[in-house]
């Protein structure tokens, strides 16, 4: 099917534009409008239906029968050439978890879930707060402080290697490999020819993890999450070598933008509210409650998450035809007062459950226990550190594809 065929289909269309600075610092006065549209709209730059409510969106993700979130059916990947310019990211891309059919997605989500378990996670408390204790450390002596980059970028790679037991040494190669994994996983970020400059990195990245599970495999340690995947492929029922490999990739991609920018809209949420701030600091696990409203009140996701319609199906209003792109807008989703009471007001004590910010139904994110405990300890003890931290200038943001990418925090430590 032709893009000019499916346009004139998909009616109607909308005049919508995430990429603007407008929309990074304020997107919901347009995602308001979205939202009061009686049909979907079709959004004919990113080629698919843009689903703000609430029902919608969790309609879509709950519905696994009819929409998948593996790229390969959609009508549009020839013609945008939406194809790994990497051959080394290839097989990563194959047997992903997006990737994958459904059966294996099951299977694989099976034989992964339990190395990445809430109780499972917390065992990794004490690396957390060591490396977040150890970033701290080194930056308590300045008097102002950008969050973003001298703080949140700097923790997750750092815990991922934790986790994975990067031998000493190789901690420089591993930040480069997950930086530039990073990059070619998001169409648009790298033009062709930085990605060709960034395939040294990755060849050599790809080695390290290889090398590790090998050490492992021969080394296996108790309560370790690599030893725990690498006995699970061992057992045959079976995660293969290469679906492991694509896990870790899995967990360094998907797990560094998110905890970088969670950490980074939580600070900045709760300086904006001295009074909720007041608040965390009386009764420090209200940490918890804080960032749950944050991914709710201020999502920094752009144009949502991807599904891929498996059959023609009816939606509120319109008609989306097998093959075609409907993108779950989180961050309008869960600002829709048929949902949400008062959904303009940011509660501290409000009953998050209804959440969709790490997605909802089969491929709801294997690493959000994972993100919420590095933000939770970063968020409490900059706040313990630093009691009287204060914003000193708005946030600015820079150029992403999916996300309003924030790229300077300015807080000032302590008072002069």
């Amino acid at each position: 099917m032709s893009l000019e065929h499916t346009k004139r289909e998909a009616q109607p269309s909308t005049e919508f534009d995430p990429f603007t600075s407008e929309f990074d610092v304020n997107p919901y006065p347009m995602l308001e409008k979205l939202r009061a549209q009686p049909a979907l709209p079709y959004w004919e730059t990113g080629h698919g239906w843009l689903l703000s409510r609430y029902e919608d969106a969790i309609a879509v993700l709950r519905d696994s029968k009819r929409f998948t979130a593996n790229r390969a059916v959609w009508e549009f990947d020839a013609e945008l050439g939406l194809t790994t310019q990497i051959p080394e990211l290839q097989n990563l891309s194959k047997y992903g978890l997006f990737a994958l059919a459904s059966a294996d997605h099951a299977r694989v989500r099976k034989l992964v879930s339990p190395a990445l378990t809430p109780r499972a996670i917390e065992r990794l408390r004490p690396e957390i707060q060591a490396i977040v204790d150890e970033i701290l450390d080194g930056v308590e002596a300045k008097g102002t402080l950008n969050v973003v980059t001298e703080v949140a970028a700097r923790i997750p790679a750092r815990v991922i290697g934790s986790m994975l037991k990067i031998p000493k040494g190789r901690e420089a190669l591993f930040q480069r490999f997950t930086e530039a994994m990073i990059k070619s996983f998001v169409p648009g970020l790298v033009c062709a020819k930085e990605m060709e400059a960034m395939r040294p990195d990755i060849a050599e990245g790809l080695n390290l993890v290889r090398e590790t599970v090998e050490d492992r495999r021969r080394h296996p340690l108790e309560e370790d999450i690599l030893t725990t995947l690498i006995r699970t492929e061992e057992r045959g029922d079976s995660l293969s070598a290469q679906e492991l490999l694509s896990l870790v990739a899995a967990l360094i991609v998907g797990g560094f933008e998110t905890t970088v920018h969670l950490i980074s809209f939580t600070v900045y949420n709760l300086l904006q509210r001295p009074e909720v701030l007041a608040q965390v600091k009386a009764e420090p696990g209200l940490t918890r409650n804080v960032i749950e409203e944050v991914l709710r009140f201020d999502n920094f996701g752009k144009t949502g998450l991807a599904r891929y319609a498996l059959e023609d199906v009816a939606l509120s209003g319109v008609t989306i035809k097998k093959g075609q792109l409907v993108l779950v807008m989180l961050g309008s989703a869960l600002r829709d007062e048929g949902t949400f009471s008062s959904a303009d007001v940011f509660d501290v004590r409000r009953n998050t459950n209804a959440s969709l910010a790490f997605g909802h139904g089969a491929h709801y994110c294997i690493g959000a226990s994972l993100a919420r405990l590095e933000v939770q300890l970063t968020v409490s003890t900059l706040v313990q550190r630093f009691p009287q931290m204060k914003l000193l200038a708005q946030p600015s943001f820079g150029p992403h594809p999916v996300l309003r990418k924030m790229e300077s925090l300015e807080v000032q430590l302590r008072p002069r």
